[in-house]
């Protein structure tokens, strides 16, 4: 049985969301390429696993979770089962060409047979866990968990399955929530929560005609982040702007609202089901349906400038949030008109699903060319809106983008040209200067006067849609190793392929304080932008020798390539970390592509940018930095760290004291350059400077480390004081930055290593009671 006759390319993903998931006993991972073996019948493929494992694993044993075209690719993902149930985390994922040829195979794979499994299944009896935990029951629990969160309260989406984990059955229930996203493990035996993490969201054909139309924009950013030097504008083109476009009067999705969808109702199992609907429960993807079933009915009109030309193109729309919209109409110097895109509008009890609207039509092509983008002391709303030109600069850089990477390999059917859609002006308070990627949007919100315009700013705009392009390459069901670093770098290193083509990868200001430059090794962080420091880093000292081995053009097209190649190659990755990364670029460079770049044209530009960085591929040990507070180690998802910062209450005038430490440690593929610098800082990072720390008006303060031997103690006290309050409860969340400097580097040199220590502070108020 060849892989070319069972494979049905599609983009169907099937559902295992309710099905019981038994986590892997000792699973084993193999891995082979067509240099080893490239024969591509399934069964032999099965016989192999067995060979390579010691298993007795069938055909049978296997479901099909997707099969996908990608580029030259032909994917085919499926899961392993046993008893009728999929296993959590193991999976078997083949590469081969249309012709049915073999790339690469790679499974994480358990025996069936498995004795610890059994013991547990059979200890289970004939109960299930849906019988130990209703649908019901899970909602209840889950509802109290996010609305006791001290900062994202609300229920947006959520799927749950049910696993193994350490002889433990539990239920995990993923929740997309405002601005990031709820993990709850539940015991479904004794119906509580046992871990609660949250983590921030990384801050058809027809015969419409695109049109180009002049414009000036910002090829770069408006305004240098340290200076606030503001920068010049360039002449360019908006380009794929459709020539007609869906039109609606009023709201095209206001008969969705003549039923409620209470927040007490959402159910993602019942409100799929007739039944449940009939009681009132829902689901979001059934009502998104719904929604895109509208959009799909409304007329096709002209899109001109005499009705007022709209900003929606092949590869974007832009929108005003409707909450923006409501909040302005009355003082807008244009008429508000619908667009053909909706969102959920999640209140205090309930979803209202509602229409969003075009951003300001322009009336001539003049008017587009000559706008005046002007920066605006208090980044005022209104005068934006009304003047237009954010809606033109975040469709040119949105646009940009896609151009970018097509012509250098982004070319996989849907994937390359499904659009992402901006929404511009979201007026929540707790929003405020952020810019976010979610479900193929780019969102946009308002900003203090000392904060720069997002939506003026392509090196965030191209991060942010970085995020984009990695989840549709790598897939729905990757999952990244460590603190997922990986996502930020990687996000950063899109945003600089794009920013290379569109610059010629010439000089500009702002340039050396990008944090894709930097010396960063890996192991060495504690928290994701800082440990993508180390992935982005070391992806663009590959991109700077290509450049400068191929010339910039040619080797900035075979560095993207070769980019969009390893994600492919590493789609839907169980654990992909460093070395699972670095592998795959090199087996994408191994293969080569054609005229495009030759099989190992990269090899020693890659392992030459990891050599510094404190990685080896020979699975050798890594230099280390231990950081401790109080004794305990400061790692990520631990206390201390970004997303679980440890809770403080202070009064006016008290103090807590804490003592952090550091050490570090040499190996044989890294060593420090002792004597080393510790410098400790309480500002001047990305959102850092909340809370009011005891004399922080004397940092930053250096340590010094002249041997492996050396500990730096590090006294630290946190006062009852926000000098911030950047959490609705109303407390103040900040973090120790503790850097390490080989010798040799000053004081404002990039660290090799970074560390953070997290703290959450909320003051209590003296209460004075008198008579």
């Amino acid at each position: 049985m060849k892989i070319k006759l069972i494979l049905a390319f599609s983009t169907t993903y099937f559902s295992l969301a309710y099905s019981l998931f038994a986590l892997a006993d000792n699973p084993k991972s193999v891995r082979w390429t067509y240099k080893e073996d490239n024969n591509s019948d399934f069964v032999h493929i099965i016989d192999v696993i067995n060979q390579k494992t010691g298993f007795a694993l069938s055909v049978s044993d296997f479901t099909m979770l997707e099969s996908r075209k990608l580029a030259k690719y032909n994917y085919l993902m499926l899961t392993q089962m046993q008893n009728g149930l999929p296993i959590e985390g193991n999976t078997l994922r083949i590469w081969t060409n249309n012709q049915g040829q073999l790339y690469q195979v790679e499974a994480q794979v358990s025996d069936k047979s498995s004795p610890k499994y059994s013991k547990l299944k059979s200890s289970m009896g004939d109960e299930s866990v849906d019988t130990l935990l209703s649908s019901d029951a899970t909602m209840d629990i889950v509802r109290n968990a996010v609305l006791n969160h001290p900062d994202d309260k609300q229920i947006r989406d959520l799927k749950w399955k049910d696993v193994i984990d350490k002889d433990k059955i539990l239920r995990i229930v993923k929740v997309k929530s405002k601005h990031g996203t709820h993990t709850i493990k539940i015991d479904p035996t004794n119906k509580k929560v046992v871990d609660h993490l949250y983590e921030d969201f990384p801050n058809a054909d027809n015969d419409n005609k695109t049109l180009s139309v002049p414009v000036h924009i910002y090829p770069i950013y408006e305004e240098i982040e340290k200076t606030n030097e503001l920068m010049p504008r360039s002449p360019s083109f908006l380009r794929n702007l459709n020539s007609k476009i869906f039109k609606a009067e009023t709201d095209p999705f206001a008969p969705l609202r003549n039923i409620k969808y209470l927040n007490s109702m959402f159910d993602p199992f019942k409100g799929l089901t007739a039944a449940g609907r009939k009681e009132g429960y829902w689901a979001p993807s059934y009502v998104k349906r719904q929604g895109n079933a509208i959009r799909s009915s409304l007329p096709l009109v002209d899109n001109n400038f005499a009705s007022g030309f709209l900003l929606e193109g092949k590869y974007t729309s832009i929108n005003v949030h409707p909450d923006a919209m409501k909040q302005y109409a009355g003082s807008l110097n244009f008429k508000p008109q619908f667009s053909g895109q909706f969102r959920f509008d999640y209140r205090d009890n309930e979803m209202v699903p509602t229409g969003t609207y075009h951003a300001k039509p322009f009336t001539s092509r003049k008017q587009m060319d000559q706008i005046d983008a002007v920066r605006l002391p208090d980044h005022n709303v209104v005068e934006y809106m009304n003047n237009g030109f954010d809606a033109i600069q975040v469709y040119w850089a949105v646009d940009q983008l896609f151009q970018s990477l097509q012509k250098s390999g982004f070319n996989d059917p849907e994937l390359s040209t499904r659009p992402f859609h901006a929404f511009l002006y979201d007026p929540d308070i707790s929003m405020k200067n952020n810019a976010y990627y979610t479900d193929d949007t780019i969102n946009f919100t308002t900003y203090s006067p000392n904060q720069g315009n997002m939506a003026r700013d392509n090196t965030t705009i191209w991060h942010e849609l970085g995020h984009g392009v990695m989840d549709r390459l790598m897939g729905d069901y990757i999952n990244l190793a460590g603190t997922g670093g990986l996502s930020e770098g990687m996000a950063d290193f899109v945003a600089q392929m794009v920013l290379h083509d569109v610059t010629g990868a010439g000089s500009f200001p702002g340039l050396s304080d990008m944090r894709i430059i930097n010396k960063t090794g890996f192991f060495l962080t504690n928290e994701v932008h800082d440990d993508g420091e180390a992935f982005g880093g070391t992806m663009f000292d590959i991109l700077t020798a290509a450049e400068k081995k191929f010339g910039i053009y040619t080797g900035l097209q075979m560095m993207t390539d070769l980019t969009l190649d390893a994600m492919r190659l590493s789609r839907n990755h169980p654990a992909l970390g460093e070395k699972e990364w670095f592998e795959h670029m090199l087996f994408a460079d191994e293969l080569g592509n054609g005229k495009v770049r030759k099989s190992g044209a990269f090899k020693e530009l890659i392992l030459a940018a990891l050599a510094n960085r404190n990685f080896s591929l020979d699975n050798n040990s890594h230099a280390e930095y231990i950081f401790k507070a109080d004794g305990k180690d400061i790692i990520a998802g631990q206390p201390g760290s970004r997303s679980k910062p440890i809770p403080v209450k202070l009064k006016a005038g008290e103090t807590k004291a804490y003592n952090l430490t550091v050490q570090l440690k040499n190996s044989a593929v890294y060593k420090f350059k002792f004597p080393v610098q510790v410098k400790v800082s309480l500002g001047g990072g990305p959102i850092q400077g909340a809370i009011h720390w005891k004399d922080e008006e004397k940092y930053p303060l250096v340590y010094t480390l002249n041997s492996e031997a050396d500990i730096a103690k590090i006294p630290l006290s946190v006062t009852g004081q926000c000098d911030e309050i950047n959490r609705d409860d109303g407390s103040c969340v900040d973090y120790a930055s503790v850097q390490i400097l080989n010798n040799g580097q000053d004081l404002t040199s990039r660290p090799v290593a970074k560390k953070r220590f997290y703290i959450r502070m909320k003051q209590v108020k003296n209460l004075n009671f008198e008579s």
